[in-house]
């Protein structure tokens, strides 16, 4: 009886151990650290295993690099114009070789964001002038950001329509020139019966995705436009409003959006929608790209505090807080700008 009743007791403890292990909240959360810096970080980009941050002190922009030791050193910037000592970063690009950034700044009698275009690598990132005309002036619609390709960078926007609305805009890069490319005649023109609406953009193979919203016959849906390199196509999202960010690798492109008020799972280049956790996304709030954290592709977002959501579960973050606006990957490192603050998973 005594050698019974030790057994019970024993069998007792190794299930409340489990449970335990196993229950809900803080046992769940996942675990962050602070990186700090001297100014509050607005982009993140991969440039291979150094992280650049783009950083705005009270007045002017700065480019921290992260090595992969977690060394802090700031990039030199040189800026060439008034707006772009004032910029705010929109957007950075890395295809391991050369920095792209896109800054922009409020002015002006009508209060248009000016815009600045920026090039260089881990020593110094210089803002390359470009006309007025080039990003703005009548017609101008605004930059979405910067994406590498294979064919070199991209700055993807919007600018005035010859037929309706805005058309999506593509520039290319040469001699220090920023061109943007004619849009009519491709699946980039809107039209009276189609007006397309661009929000974010991702390198995807050679090329790059584009994703936003449409509308058609009065009928509104997520979508997205592909550049393989050579031809752009689109593709209409299954059950979906708007797609909000997108991130590709290892030949799938994750997209996250909005459907009816909720969290919206996309991948590619099939486009199939998936089942998530039911997680709330107004018609105002921000998606950053979904990464690869332990080999799960997870997407931070700002529900109830700061949340990691994959296609199975979701869970809170310890530590950040705030809305999420931007997530990178580099090297075996994953970071979140939350809150004015940037965050190191793990």
């Amino acid at each position: 009886m005594v050698i019974l009743a030790r057994m019970r007791r024993l069998t007792l403890a190794v299930v409340l151990v489990l449970a335990g292990c196993s229950s809900g909240g803080g046992n769940d959360s996942a675990g962050f650290t602070a990186v700090d810096l001297t100014a509050t970080p607005e982009a993140l980009a991969a440039h291979g295993d150094v992280l650049v941050i783009g950083t705005r002190p009270a007045d002017h922009p700065e480019v921290v690099l992260r090595a992969a030791d977690g060394t802090l050193t700031n990039a030199r910037l040189t800026p060439a114009t008034p707006y772009g000592r004032e910029a705010h970063w929109y957007g950075i690009s890395s295809d391991g070789a050369t920095i792209t950034g896109v800054g922009g700044e409020r002015g002006g009698a009508h209060g248009n964001v000016r815009w600045s275009a920026w090039t260089g690598d881990t020593r110094q990132i210089v803002e390359k002038p470009q006309g007025f005309s080039t990003f703005g002036g009548y017609g101008a619609g605004e930059l979405i950001g910067p994406v590498r390709t294979k064919q070199g960078p991209l700055i993807i926007g919007t600018w005035q329509s010859a037929k309706a609305g805005l058309d999506i805009a593509v520039w290319t890069y040469a001699a220090d020139t920023w061109s943007r490319q004619p849009s009519g005649g491709t699946v980039l023109e809107s039209s009276p019966e189609l007006l397309r609406f661009p929000l974010a953009v991702t390198p995807d193979g050679d090329g790059a995705l584009v994703v936003g919203w449409q509308i058609a016959s009065g009928a509104v849906s997520a979508a997205v436009w592909r550049f393989d390199g050579t031809t752009w196509t689109t593709a209409t999202l299954p059950d979906g409003d708007a797609a909000l960010a997108a991130r590709c690798w290892d030949g799938t492109c994750h997209v996250v959006g909005r459907s009816k008020g909720k969290l919206a799972w996309w991948t590619g280049p099939g486009w199939k929608k998936l089942t998530t956790p039911d997680v709330p996304v107004s018609d105002d709030q921000p998606l950053t790209a979904p990464v690869p954290l332990h080999g799960t592709p997870t997407l931070f977002v700002d529900h109830g505090g700061v949340r990691l959501v994959s296609e199975k579960d979701e869970r809170p973050a310890d530590g950040p807080s705030g809305e999420v606006v931007a997530v990178e990957k580099a090297g075996d490192g994953v970071f979140v700008v939350a809150g004015g603050r940037l965050w190191r998973a793990g």
